[in-house]
């Protein structure tokens, strides 16, 4: 017989424990933990490394992360959250089909863009003639189609996961609340205009997150751009709680069920967050834009950028380029019409060697920095092409003409002739 394992202790005949599953209710949004456990976690790794940053820059960067984060959180959780609620405590009805028995429940209703999650509670004495534990989380989602009137194969997803839930012998205050959204007809049509408004809510919502970063972006490049899709961002945001508003519903769905205990529907933390939000990036947006106008330098410092480089980019670019052009279209006109150089030579209009066609380089010279100007106007950076010398080159050849040599031609025989004559004269 073999010795005892190390493990075996309080086991019978040596088998494995095995232990009853332990349902439990529902406590949290496991998406909505997820997503902010993600960026508390970005938020940490960012403020890590901010004892590294010397001086007031340390706290520039800390609240750009905090704001950068703070909006992009705020999109995601916006986007999966509850936009309304309603809530009732201490309410009188039924529990099971069949069953005379009443218990003593507190309800709430959580409804997101896209479905509704049902809370029933009961404890102790409030459980009536039911010997058991009163804690249900039942969800009804109502993605994407409308699908058609009833509960067959056809009928949309929230029809379809209500009519499983009376099959599975859900409590009837979750099945009575649930059945609400149900009806589609005779101007009782709540889950019709909830899921239209979710579904628009929901786009405006997945829209403003790639605007929000783009804005990330823009701010390491150009900070008046950046300042644009921030309050375009904004007005996103904005927009998905206006589409929410004035589509949700035409008549205020309110759920009785006594004449003291109602269910009254009314905006939830997620709304009033993403319409503050929203408000935020647009005002942001327009401050940083001014700023950018009338305090580059200030700015510019803030978000930790080159303060010549919008301009260089936006301007200096295409301003030199330009110029640069000009310069050479002149130059070259004037070489073709032989007027002198800036430097007093001219350039001749016989033909050279092909070995002279080759452009003469020199090497760039550095000129020096314009003086500072003062830090209220706005300053116009100098391209690198300004700041460089153009390198001198050499005329093109002209290009012979045609009539002329056939006129040195006609001449050269003309005395030729000339010289015969006279010679057969002598």
């Amino acid at each position: 017989m073999a010795s005892p394992g190390l493990f075996d202790a309080f086991r019978s005949n040596g088998a494995p424990t095995y232990y009853e599953s332990f349902k439990t209710p529902f406590m949290a949004d496991i998406l909505e933990s997820g997503l902010i456990y993600a960026f508390v976690i970005l938020g940490f790794s960012f403020f890590v490394i901010l004892p590294g940053i010397r001086g007031k820059e340390r706290i520039f960067a800390f609240i750009r992360i905090t704001v950068t984060l703070y909006i992009g959180g705020v999109i995601m959780l916006c986007n999966y959250g509850f936009w309304e609620t309603a809530e009732s405590t201490d309410v009188r009805t039924k529990y099971k089909a069949g069953s005379a028995g009443e218990i003593t429940a507190d309800i709430e209703v959580l409804m997101s863009l896209r479905g509704i999650n049902v809370t029933l509670k009961a404890e102790g004495e409030n459980r009536g003639p039911f010997n058991e534990t009163i804690n249900y989380n039942e969800n009804f989602d109502w993605r994407w189609e409308q699908g058609r009137l009833g509960f067959g194969i056809f009928a949309g997803r929230f029809n379809q996961e209500f009519r499983a839930a009376q099959f599975r012998g859900t409590p009837l205050p979750i099945i009575w609340i649930a059945e609400y959204f149900t009806f589609d007809g005779e101007g009782i049509r709540w889950g019709r205009h909830y899921r239209q408004a979710g579904w628009y809510a929901h786009i405006m919502m997945w829209l403003a997150l790639p605007l929000w970063i783009l804005t990330i972006i823009l701010f390491f490049i150009l900070l008046k751009y950046g300042a644009y899709l921030l309050m375009l961002t904004g007005g996103t945001m904005v927009g998905a709680n206006i589409a929410w508003a004035s589509i949700r519903n035409v008549n205020e769905l309110i759920i009785p069920f006594s004449a003291e205990h109602k269910l009254e529907f009314h905006f939830g933390p997620c709304f009033y967050v993403n319409l503050f939000t929203g408000i935020m990036c647009i005002v942001l947006g327009a401050v940083i834009w001014i700023l950018d106008l009338r305090y580059p330098e200030a700015i510019t410092s803030f978000f930790g950028v080159d303060p010549l480089q919008a301009e260089t980019f936006v301007e200096g670019e295409s301003f030199a380029l330009s110029n640069e052009k000009k310069g050479d279209d002149v130059e070259l006109r004037r070489m073709e019409n032989g007027e002198a150089h800036g430097d007093g030579s001219s350039y001749p209009m016989q033909m050279e060697d092909d070995d002279d066609d080759d452009e003469i380089y020199e090497p760039p010279v550095f000129q020096p920095q314009p003086p500072k100007e003062p830090h209220f106007e706005k300053r116009r950076s100098r391209g690198l092409t300004q700041r460089l010398q153009k390198p001198r080159r050499r005329a093109p050849p002209p290009i012979p003409d045609e009539s002329n040599e056939m006129d040195d031609l006609y001449d050269n025989t003309r005395n030729d002739e000339v010289q015969l004559g006279r010679g057969y004269r002598t």
